[in-house]
């Protein structure tokens, strides 16, 4: 059975509507609940004061007969006769004396409960549910030299309250119905237009594949809150794998063209050697360039493999503590054959007594892919220097060249794969990824390779690696 879930905007939209039900409701209550105390607090308030009225009257009378001209004592004691009220006095043995029943009510129950409490010189409130209309009681006893000589009923009918109480309930009820129903639909269009990036990125992301990365979302001018941040990374994202997926598609013509030009000579070289005969020594040259090409291969087999374990953290460091003087002057003196050969010459200078803890064959590896690099492109005559410092907890290494430079174009591509800043250059015979081995190794061991480089001026690469 396939899984409902309810799309987004519905549901901000049930929050919204869910959480002011849950306010108007809890608010709505209280007021009830404040209004109905009210009122019967006014109740109490009415009937209190006309029993007390009663009760200081009949303390001044003595208690006299009051029977069969009950409703002129009641004019002439509060002024006006009661309407809507039930009034009845009552002895000290329980027997009535007195009633007036302004209600359209059967008789009114009297408790047994109440009447002993009131005995005792108690003050009783109560509701009497079985009466109909409901009413509101106050027993309030007539004390004459602190003797309770008789008690006082005074009751007031709920049939008013009850009516107002049912039409604030219904008010209440219109209004949290129509508050919310206005919230649901205010809601759910407010939703929707905050989730409508959302819905963007969704379409966006649709479209998107290896050979469509030109999809971006539409962002309002000025729109700086989340979802327009999320559509901002959202744009980058496609802008970093669109740059990727370039990188990478070039990344396999390099590699393609890398080994297809050692495998071509191979292939060369071997037909002309099988096309006639040859003396020896021409075969013993045919085989030592097929040797160099194959060598040639094996080391850009032997670099993407590294760079692959590298980036799935697949190769271990063999951490030690290095001589970093000792390292750098053995690293220039193997390069120095290799730069007379080009005419450029190796000079090492102001190298400090530095050591540091790493992984010393990479470390030796790093220096010479960078210091191959400038004696690679080199002009003849010119000079590759090498130096380090100390600065700020690091080991710094300076290997700057003479050389042609690097445009500010191509600088920041400078440690891609297969990379040549360049194109006017020749094609050299390494595997194009010592900068990128070179990078990698400064990392591992956390730190940094940089360049600056000018056209015409030369170039310097800086390495920093932590002391500690």
């Amino acid at each position: 059975m396939k899984s409902f879930s309810l799309p987004i905007k519905w549901k901000l939209t049930l929050w919204y509507g869910g959480i002011l039900a849950l306010i108007l409701v809890t608010f709505s209550s209280g007021v009830y609940i404040y209004f109905q105390n009210s009122l019967q607090k006014s109740i109490d308030t009415k009937i209190k004061s006309i029993a007390e009225v009663l009760a200081s009257s009949m303390t001044e009378t003595h208690g006299q007969s009051l029977f069969g001209n009950f409703e002129r004592y009641l004019e002439n004691a509060l002024g006006k006769k009661p309407k809507g009220k039930f009034i009845q006095i009552i002895d000290a043995s329980g027997k009535i004396g007195a009633r007036l029943n302004d209600l359209e009510a059967e008789a009114v129950p009297v408790s047994f409960v109440t009447l002993e409490r009131a005995l005792k010189g108690e003050t009783v409130y109560e509701t009497l549910e079985s009466a109909r209309p409901r009413l509101r009681m106050i027993t309030m006893p007539i004390l004459d030299s602190k003797k309770v000589t008789s008690i006082v009923q005074v009751g007031s009918s709920l049939e008013e309250f009850e009516d107002t109480m049912k039409r604030l309930l219904i008010i209440m009820i219109i209004s949290i119905i129509t508050s919310i129903s206005a919230t649901i639909v205010v809601g759910y269009f407010m939703a929707k237009k905050t989730m409508k990036p959302v819905d963007q990125i969704r379409r966006a992301a649709v479209k998107i594949s290896s050979t469509n990365l030109d999809e971006r979302i539409d962002i309002k001018k000025g729109r700086k809150d989340e979802l327009g941040r999320l559509a901002e990374t959202f744009n980058a994202m496609i802008s970093r794998l669109k740059d990727s997926f370039q990188r990478i598609n070039q990344f396999s013509i390099d590699v393609s063209h890398e080994l297809k030009t050692p495998l071509t000579i191979l292939k060369g070289e071997t037909e002309l050697a099988l096309r006639k005969e040859r003396t020896n020594q021409e075969y013993r040259r045919s085989m030592q360039s097929n040797l160099e090409e194959i060598d040639r291969m094996s080391r850009i087999i032997d670099d993407l493999l590294l760079l692959s374990k590298a980036e799935t953290k697949d190769i271990g460091m063999n951490l030690e503590k290095v001589d970093l003087r000792d390292l750098l002057a053995g690293v220039c003196l193997n390069m120095k054959l290799f730069g007379e050969n080009k005419g450029v010459e190796v000079v090492v200078r102001d190298l400090e007594d530095i050591r540091i803890v790493g992984d010393e064959l990479k470390l030796r590896r790093m220096i010479t892919n960078v210091v191959e690099n400038g004696i690679k492109y080199g002009h003849p005559g010119g000079h590759v220097t090498v130096s380090s410092y100390k600065q700020n907890g690091f080991a710094c290494i300076n290997v700057e060249d003479d050389g042609p430079g690097i445009s500010g174009e191509d600088i920041k591509y400078i440690f891609d794969r297969f990379y040549r800043a360049d194109r006017s250059r020749k094609r050299e015979s390494g595997s194009g990824l010592g900068l990128s081995i070179s990078k990698w190794i400064a990392e591992a061991h956390k730190g940094t390779i940089e360049v600056e480089s000018k056209p015409a001026a030369g170039s310097l690469f800086t390495i920093k690696l932590p002391m500690s």
